[in-house]
């Protein structure tokens, strides 16, 4: 039972360490310090699952340098864009994103845009809602077959969040929940929910503005999901699950569509996105998906469309960042059981007598690749936990795990085992300082009187309450500064700094009172009906010529003449 509740005690010592650095890495995380590594291991899992399928839904019409160069203009004129537009209704396409501006005229061929958009009725355009607005096509806002093309950067310029949709004023400006309200939904988001609509699935908006696509639900960004701190989620928001890059999805040149050079069936019943792709056209950006490649605006677009239609109709995994209450519960979690695991391997293997840093090299790598493992499994099914907070807080109480056992192996090699008080070790070291120093000292040794008898009377196990008693005592009854130790067997040394004779004589006279006074029953004794000791003490005000060696023989030799006077009494060398 008592050594159940040691157990108990040292568990409970250990969890509260990984406990309190727990705390402690959450708050250093609630001010946004590891948001960037939370984003590196968010990236890195999404490119390790990356797959090498593409999207049969979808046609990315791009506009790249050799097109420009063919066409030989920018903005490409509405003569051109109208023509594009015309050429691909004819594949009779499910919808057409145009991720082209064309708020204003551009050059000629005006009227004939206008009926291609009047003629093509699953044409969506585009306008820019967030921060310096571009309003849509008059022609098509006028039928509300606009959506915005506004993309959501994080603070390193990454795209990891898609923009579903934002609640707006008649002016087209970002507004509060109490204000007058028009949703704007975003390119991705009115393409995916037109698709849906035509199979037969509407949006459902559940408890917790979660919304409902088919038998898929996605949950609602939060400002502080995953590995997120402080985000700004005012607006509609889901984390987008990159299955590929560019090339996810198939793709074809606008010289291709005007020359007449694209399949029928690449185009029939699909979603058709029409966007830039060229570099000086500067709508590239960066994704999760590689370091220093960026991805067409267009792409990620049709990324964000792909991940709601097919979630919706082929129950891909929908993605969605941990609760601040689950991470924080992930976290205490983690950290309690690496560090009990720490704990036990290393105590299991011994490895403390040998080198601690060879065990915190050794292990806690090896426990932080399992963590890794384990939140890179989790984010298979759709949840992203953060790593980079319980792996700092896993190795923090490892670290004091070890320094602390360290510190308590360091004071066990210091420690007599049974006793509790210094060892001879101890005392050896502490002598070698004083003499080292030439400070004053009165050097005592003592034994307790008749101790073989004693064993030999009331037994091994009695014997060491005896000495346990007597070390607790001697502890007890010296100066603050003082030093007590055993020195082995029955026998115990004092050191007395800055004390003459008569000091040490005044110091061992209080702990005779004492060790009479604990009255321990000692039949065999020819001294006493209880427990006694014999005290040799030597005091020496100039220690030039002293060593150890010669301190412990003189106070040995003391000790021997308190034993010939009878014992149970002090003397010194005459």
């Amino acid at each position: 039972m008592l050594r159940l509740r040691w157990q108990i005690r040292k568990l409970g010592g250990i969890l509260a360490v990984s406990w309190g650095i727990s705390v402690l890495v959450i708050a250093i995380s609630s001010t946004g310090v590891l948001q960037s590594l939370e984003w590196f291991a968010f990236d890195r899992f999404l490119r390790w699952k990356a797959t090498d399928q593409t999207e049969s839904r979808f046609l990315i019409v791009t506009l790249g340098e050799e097109d420009l160069r063919e066409i030989g203009e920018w903005p490409i004129s509405d003569q051109k864009m109208a023509d594009l537009l015309t050429t691909i209704q004819q594949y009779q396409p499910r919808l057409i994103g145009l991720d082209i501006y064309r708020d204003l005229p551009v050059g000629e061929g005006r009227e004939e845009l206008i009926s291609s958009f009047n003629a093509v009725s699953n044409v969506i355009g585009v306008e820019k809602v967030i921060g310096e607005a571009v309003p849509p096509a008059p022609e098509l806002d006028m039928e509300n077959q606009v959506a915005m093309a506004d993309l959501v950067e994080d603070d390193d310029g990454r795209i990891r969040r898609g923009l579903l949709a934002i609640q707006c004023n008649k002016e087209r400006k970002l507004c509060k929940p109490e204000e007058h309200q028009q949703r704007k939904y975003g390119l991705a988001t009115k393409l995916a929910l037109l698709y849906l609509e035509q199979e037969n699935i509407h949006p459902q908006v559940l408890e917790g503005d979660r919304l409902q696509l088919g038998d898929a639900v996605f949950q609602q960004f939060s400002p502080n999901d995953g590995g997120y701190t402080n985000a700004d989620a005012h607006s509609t928001q889901i984390l987008i699950n990159y299955p590929a890059g560019q090339s996810f999805f198939e793709s074809v040149s606008v010289s291709e569509i005007l020359g007449g050079n694209v399949a029928r069936s690449k185009i029939y019943d699909r979603i058709i996105l029409i966007g830039a792709t060229a570099v000086s056209l500067n709508d590239l950006l960066y994704t999760p998906m590689s370091w220093d490649e960026r991805l067409p605006g267009v792409f990620i677009h049709a990324h964000i469309a792909s991940q709601l239609i097919a979630s919706a109709l082929d129950g891909r995994q929908p993605l969605h960042g941990a609760p601040p209450w689950m991470k924080s519960s992930w976290l205490l979690v983690a950290t309690s059981l690496a560090t009990l695991l720490v704990h036990e391997i290393i105590n299991h293997n011994g490895i403390y007598q040998k080198k601690s840093l060879f065990s915190l090299i050794l292990f806690i790598p090896c426990i932080g690749a399992g963590m890794v493992g384990i939140v890179y499994g989790v984010f298979l099914t759709g949840l992203w936990l953060p790593i980079a907070a319980p792996l700092l807080s896993t190795s923090l109480s490892s670290t004091v795990l070890l320094l602390r056992q360290n510190q308590q192996l360091q004071g066990l090699a210091s420690l007599d085992g049974l006793t509790r008080i210094a060892n001879r070790r101890s005392f050896d070291a502490y002598l070698q300082r004083c003499i080292n120093q030439q400070t004053p000292v009165s050097l005592v040794i003592c034994d307790v009187d008749y101790f073989k008898r004693y064993n030999d009377t009331y037994g091994h196990q009695e014997g060491d309450k005896c000495l346990i008693s007597v070390a607790k005592t001697l502890q007890q009854g010296v100066r603050r500064n003082d030093f007590v130790a055993r020195y082995g067997g029955e026998e115990f040394v004092i050191v007395l700094p800055n004390a003459e004779l008569s000091m040490a004589y005044e110091v061992l006279g209080n702990i005779q009172q004492q060790i009479s006074k604990l009255n321990i029953p000692h039949v065999a004794s020819d001294v006493s009906s209880h427990v006694t000791l014999s005290f040799g003490v030597i005091s020496l005000s100039d220690l030039k010529e002293a060593t150890s060696k010669s301190l412990v023989e003189q106070a040995d030799k003391a000790l021997y003449q308190a034993k010939r006077q009878g014992r149970n009494q002090i003397a010194t060398l005459s």
